[in-house]
């Protein structure tokens, strides 16, 4: 698949911060239904985030991290 997604100069933060919110959503046991509810976003947005599809906004990592309950820069740690 070519696009936006695989021209992009920040593919491989995408995909980090994408992995990182996966890997901390799974580990509370969450789906990403779940998250999506807590964190007042819809759902198929946060599936883009997490697969590195789109490059999201400050704005939607605090609503993340307030739904995941960790601090917004545990998100970008990498």
């Amino acid at each position: 698949m070519r696009g936006y997604s695989q021209d992009n100069p920040f593919q491989k933060e995408r995909r980090l911060l994408g992995e990182t919110i996966k890997s901390l959503r799974e580990g509370k046991r969450m789906t990403q239904e779940d998250l999506a509810d807590k964190a007042s976003l819809d759902v198929s947005y946060l599936a883009k985030i997490e697969n590195g599809y789109v490059n999201t906004t400050i704005r939607y990592l605090i609503k993340i991290s307030k739904g995941l309950g960790v601090k917004a820069r545990d998100l970008i740690a990498f």
